[in-house]
């Protein structure tokens, strides 16, 4: 703190890391599964890459040897982050995978003859970042905290924002290649065209992380505390799917339930893939009114106003984030204790 003298500065240099931590995060939250060795499986989680990247970016907090003292640019509205940081644009903008590796891989945990610790596509991983460095200081002065401000607290439009200005998070299929045997139309025609399915599964998380870290609970800024989070769908990955499915709330083909349990590479894009993925969007916007539902009927049980107050602020939370939130750490329990079956597998940069 002592760097900064004014609080307010202070404050809004704290939230643009974070910004760009989550940002960074997830530029490259996906497909871990794959590993380099014939005979270990890839043990690397979601949560070792979010541990590791966490202590890239408290580098400079340990050290203390910030260098270039935050540029405020318009002070009320952004700040954009010193270069001594390690998420800072400039330095996502010209990372190398050789230098992301030797960042990361420290803090994953040892292998082993049964696992290894490995990210997968360090190249493509090092190339979202540098499109996410490039994206910030092009169109948003070099500021993640300028580019949600543009946003005007809407979730919705802040993925629109994120999907314009960064073609990795571009998650959609077109159907018309299935039949004509195509490549899926371009970002422009995507927009419009009534054959493509839009899934965005990164954008919209990434939206629901800033939410939940800098506006959900935040009395600071109304900057993130979004107020259309309603409008995001669940984030359609490997995990929700397999835990939905693991309840019987998804129930697939005898045909896809084979390739599924036989752990066979789905095509990325494909018919199968994409009603996995469409499948879970439902069958979570149906779990939200089942649970509105169940609330509601309880509100009527009980007519008390301490019971009507819990209810109405517990009804104003659930949504398609929260409700993934708690399938996907369900998931993830269930899995460490082996409790699941298989997970679809896609060799996608999109989940």
């Amino acid at each position: 703190r002592r760097q900064y003298q004014d609080d307010d500065l202070y404050e809004l240099m704290r939230m643009e890391r974070v910004a760009l931590y989550i940002l960074s995060m997830d530029a490259i939250n996906f497909c871990f599964w794959p590993s380099s060795s014939s005979s270990a499986k890839n043990g690397l989680e979601y949560e070792h890459l979010a541990i590791a990247l966490r202590k890239v970016a408290e580098i400079d907090d340990i050290s203390d040897d910030r260098q270039d003292h935050a540029d405020s640019g318009d002070s009320s509205t952004y700040v954009r982050a010193e270069s001594s940081y390690a998420l800072s644009p400039s330095n996502l903008a010209t990372l190398t995978a050789t230098k992301l590796q030797s960042l990361l891989q420290p803090h994953f945990p040892s292998s082993s003859e049964c696992f290894v610790y490995e990210l997968p596509e360090i190249d493509v991983r090092c190339r979202l970042l540098n499109e996410l460095g490039t994206g910030l200081i092009d169109h948003h002065n070099g500021s993640a905290l300028n580019m949600i401000s543009k946003a005007n607290q809407s979730a919705d439009a802040l993925v629109r924002i994120i999907l314009e200005t960064f073609p990795g998070f571009r998650d959609y299929v077109d159907r018309d290649s299935w039949t004509n045997k195509c490549d899926a139309c371009d970002w422009d025609a995507a927009k419009s065209s009534t054959s493509v399915i839009h899934f965005y599964k990164r954008a919209q998380i990434a939206v629901a992380d800033i939410w939940a870290a800098l506006g959900r609970c935040s009395t600071s800024s109304q900057r993130c505390h979004f107020t259309d989070m309603k409008l995001i769908t669940t984030f359609p990955d490997y995990r929700v799917p397999q835990i939905l499915r693991q309840v019987g709330a998804l129930q697939y083909t005898p045909e896809l339930a084979a390739k599924v349990n036989n752990q066979e590479e789905l095509d990325e894009g494909g018919v199968d893939e994409v009603e996995i993925r469409a499948g879970t969007v439902v069958a979570v916007e149906e779990m939200v009114e089942v649970v509105k539902k169940h609330l509601i009927d309880i509100s009527k049980a009980d007519s008390s106003e301490k019971t009507k107050n819990n209810l109405h602020k517990l009804l104003e939370d659930v949504s398609a984030v929260t409700i993934d939130w708690y399938l996907w750490q369900r998931g993830e329990k269930e899995d460490r204790l082996n409790l699941l079956g298989p997970h679809h597998r896609v060799r996608t940069t999109y989940y």
